[in-house]
């Protein structure tokens, strides 16, 4: 699938979307791309364990993507690179298997080459960035 089939399909459309790395800081890159795609009908799940069940911009917080109540289209990540191990093994354990997208700051080229090399499609982009470039009217 190609970066434009990618967007098209789950990001210029509203999308089911994990965000690992959430987190209750008004001031964090991940709390602003919450509430924008919430306010264009995203359905937007936060994802930190150390805010587990906490209301992170009126949704609860799951501890991991073991805890999403049902499939995502797309599992963005805010995580450091030395943070990700983790996620990036749930990652591969959901069914079916979302699109992985690294915001900038979670670049991991190494963990991005073994997600390709396993069938994963994989995105390095900032998703509010791409959403306003490339999906009209934000």
């Amino acid at each position: 699938m190609t970066f434009e089939d990618i967007v098209r399909k789950w990001v210029c459309v509203p999308s089911r979307v994990a965000l690992v790395g959430a987190s209750p800081r008004e001031d964090r890159p991940v709390s602003g791309i919450q509430a924008y795609l919430q306010a264009r009908g995203f359905t937007v799940y936060p994802v930190n364990p150390a805010y587990r069940g906490a209301s992170l911009g009126g949704v609860p917080c799951l501890g991991g993507l073991e805890d999403l109540p049902g499939p995502v289209d797309l599992v963005v990540l805010f995580l450091s690179p030395e943070k990700q191990a983790e996620a990036l093994h749930q990652v591969r354990r959901l069914s079916p298997t979302p699109v992985v997208w690294f915001q900038p700051g979670a670049e991991n080229p190494l963990g991005a080459e073994n997600l390709r090399r396993e069938g994963v499609e994989v995105v390095e982009d900032c998703i509010l960035a791409t959403h306003k470039r490339l999906c009209g009217k934000a």
